[in-house]
């Protein structure tokens, strides 16, 4: 079996064991995953070959030209943060042994995928191990990480044989609006995964951006360095007055536009103090944002690097963001050579570490603690030049800082990031609307505010915040493009105009989903709690059987004394 038919089999085996976890409105959603997947890791590869598209023609059932995969690769080369995790997954909840298949057969279909021209270069090893650590994140929320530490150690053993894998992933300042903050409609994050195939398409009928100097060369294609660059504008109390304007223009958030002018401000009198030469007690600039997804961690962390400039923090101001993938290599030792990497680069702006309590899952991580080693070593050897911010889940970073001395000594200014309530969920919609060139009418607009306020008085722990409203807003205006498309006239209010009945569509197609996915999880909870009563009902016969045995086992060491004696 030649490398395409083994491709062939490994998808098609996957395929039919996620069919189960897939809902009917998400039928072609393994599918859209794993093409968004092979093309995050093509965009890696340094070169186009026909075994790409050969590739994707059998995932997809679709042939693409050299052009088209060339401007696909283009595209996604430039992503970082891994694909959300996908809703077939999240369903596989509490079935043990088809989660440990499906990440074993991913992990190796990723791996056959980017070898599939028979070369696996570094950047597409790290590519599959971000990919497969958003899976690792989701387990570790869920409580079932323990299930998914053998194939992530047999990955990180796979990964770790690549040469001088340390030296993986270390990019950052990347633009985007990283967490899905109100910082705009564009983001790492492709978006809903239903949308895929369209935007597969769309990116194939568009030409190339002129000569792929990078590919031919044997560089990384749209990988983004973090140098360490003056900004381009100087220092000056008009500039950060232009980004406290900026600041203010968000949507939301007044506790951490609070919090952050109260900063600047302390700032600002300690340095005046030591101006005159007045004592200063000594200050941290180190942070923590806690929050949850969406909610402008990320869109405020590059404001602050922006600031901490401006204001004479740093002599630089850039802002690196990782996660643990990009700090975290498959062999102790190489771990503190990868950090220092990206230390090297976020040196004289911002390091923003996103999921930083990964680093600290357990006290057996050895990786993890060794990156915070390095990260706590450089923070002090670089007081005036290194700042860092750490993010993620409030419960889950409380216990992060917690969890080490050195961290709690040094992080002790905490940033609460709230999720976004009815009104400014309705206000986020309309600034996507403003800066795109849409509109809605009144009657949308009432008909999105009731949406949005039962949608934050029901929130769970899925609630996405901006995130969710920006994938609304996506959806929307493909629904109003298939709408406008039927017709012979189109003007330009209709242009404008995202009509209710858009977003109605959109939403309809939202509830069914969630729908489907409500009744697989009622399906697993009667389940569930067949075993349990079964367990229970069968509890009397196994304390009976039990002491049967505890009986027999009295016996018969009764006797063997008894012999022993004897002799």
């Amino acid at each position: 079996m030649d490398r395409f038919e083994q491709l062939k089999a490994d998808y098609a085996s996957l395929e039919q064991l996620t069919s189960p976890y897939r809902t009917a409105s998400g039928d072609k959603e393994f599918q859209h995953f794993t093409e968004e997947c092979a093309a995050r890791v093509w965009g890696k590869s340094g070169a186009y070959t026909e075994d790409f598209a050969k590739a994707l023609e059998i995932i997809s059932g679709k042939a693409y030209t050299e052009q088209q995969m060339r401007v696909i690769m283009d595209s996604f080369s430039g992503r970082v943060q891994g694909p959300d995790v996908p809703q077939f997954f999240k369903n596989m909840t509490g079935h043990d042994n088809d989660i440990s298949k499906f990440l074993t057969g991913f992990n190796s279909l990723l791996v056959s995928l980017a070898s599939i021209d028979g070369d696996f270069n570094l950047q597409e090893a790290n590519e599959v191990q971000r990919i497969m650590y958003k899976f690792y994140s989701f387990g570790r929320q869920r409580g079932f990480s323990g299930l998914l530490s053998p194939v992530f150690g047999a990955m990180d053993e796979l990964l770790g044989s690549v040469p001088d894998i340390s030296g993986i992933g270390t990019s950052g300042g990347y633009g985007g609006s990283g967490d899905g903050g109100s910082g705009g409609p564009e983001g790492d994050d492709m978006g809903s995964l239903d949308e895929f195939q369209k935007e597969l398409q769309e990116l194939a009928n568009k030409k190339p951006k002129g000569p792929r100097t990078a590919m031919d060369n044997g560089g990384v294609p749209g990988e983004k360095q973090a140098e360490a660059k003056e900004p381009e504008t100087p220092r000056s109390q008009e500039e950060l007055d232009k980004l406290l304007a900026e600041m203010d223009e968000l949507v939301g958030m007044e506790n951490i536009k609070s919090d952050v002018r109260s900063l600047m401000n302390f700032i600002k009198i300690t340095k005046l103090r030591e101006e005159r030469g007045l004592k200063n007690s000594k200050m941290s600039y180190h942070l923590v944002f806690t929050g949850n997804p969406g909610t402008g961690k990320t869109t405020i962390a590059r404001l602050i690097a922006s600031l901490y400039y401006q204001i004479g923090v740093l002599p630089k101001g850039q802002l690196v963001e990782v996660d643990r993938g990009l700090l975290v290599a498959g062999y102790v030792g190489q771990t503190a050579i990868k950090t220092q990497k990206v230390i090297d680069q976020a040196m004289g702006g911002v390091l923003f570490i996103d999921e930083a309590y990964s680093l600290a899952n357990n006290k057996d991580d050895g990786f993890g603690m060794e990156a915070i080693e390095t990260i706590l070593k450089a923070m002090e050897d670089h007081r005036d030049e290194l700042v860092v911010i750490v993010a993620g889940y409030p419960d889950l970073m409380h216990k992060f800082i917690d969890s080490n001395p050195g961290l709690s000594s040094r992080f002790n200014k905490y940033f609460e990031f709230k999720d976004y309530n009815g009104d400014e969920l309705l206000g986020i919609f309309n600034m996507f609307c403003k800066k795109n060139g849409y509109t809605i009418d009144d009657e949308t607009e009432k008909m999105l505010k009731v949406r949005f306020d039962s949608m934050y008085e029901n929130r769970d722990e899925n609630f996405g915040n901006a995130r969710t409203i920006r994938n609304l807003f996506e959806k929307a205006i493909g629904v109003q493009a298939d709408r406008l498309a039927a017709l012979t006239e189109v003007t330009d209010d209709q242009l404008k105009l995202i009509a209710k009945e858009d977003l109605e569509a959109v939403m309809e197609t939202e509830e069914a989903f969630a729908a489907d996915a409500a009744e697989k999880l009622a399906e697993n909870a009667a389940r569930l709690k067949e075993l349990a009563d079964r367990a229970e009902a069968d509890a009397p016969v196994a304390d009976s059987l039990t002491g049967s045995l505890d009986d027999a086992f009295k016996e018969a060491s009764s006797e063997a004394d008894g012999a022993d004696s004897e002799q």
